[in-house]
């Protein structure tokens, strides 16, 4: 009885430190995309507006193209959901790496294209690449998120 009690604090000892290292990679992740998001609706209100103002279309496309380029560090192998963290990621990101990879390349390269469009501050084109980048980060969450609309 001791030794299965030894065992099982072994045990516990050994799995917190890693659940404890994949939720905070699930929470660097989480901290990323609603900082991308919040970037995201920057672009939005102010594509809507009659007079979008540049300098936050210049910065927030800065911002979309930074998280697009720290992307590919948010999801280490462990941060998935046989990992038992509380995630809306879905396990095809860890199960067919090269296909999330080509999804992580799509979403930067017009996270990119979008940033250089901005620098010229045609709204017309802007919102032209916006709903490419948009169409883009709505691709990869169809696959390799969670819907929790049901």
């Amino acid at each position: 009885m001791r030794r299965i009690m030894i065992a099982g604090a072994l045990a516990t000892l050994i799995a917190t430190p890693l659940l404890a290292a994949a939720q905070d990679a699930v929470d660097t992740r989480v901290a990323g995309l609603r900082q991308l998001g919040a970037a995201f609706k920057n672009v939005n209100d102010e594509l809507k507006s009659n007079t979008p103002q540049t300098m936050i279309l210049q910065i927030s496309a800065r911002q979309i193209r930074d998280a697009a380029r720290y992307q590919y560090g948010w999801f280490p192998a462990g941060s998935g959901p046989q990992a038992r963290v509380n995630t809306k990621a879905k396990a095809a990101i860890w199960t067919q790496p090269a296909q999330f990879k080509a999804a992580q390349d799509a979403f930067a390269a017009q996270a990119a294209a979008f940033m250089r469009v901005t620098a010229t501050g045609n709204a017309a084109a802007m919102r032209v690449q916006a709903k490419q980048l948009g169409e883009a980060c709505a691709a990869c969450h169809r696959i390799y998120r969670v819907d929790d609309k049901h």
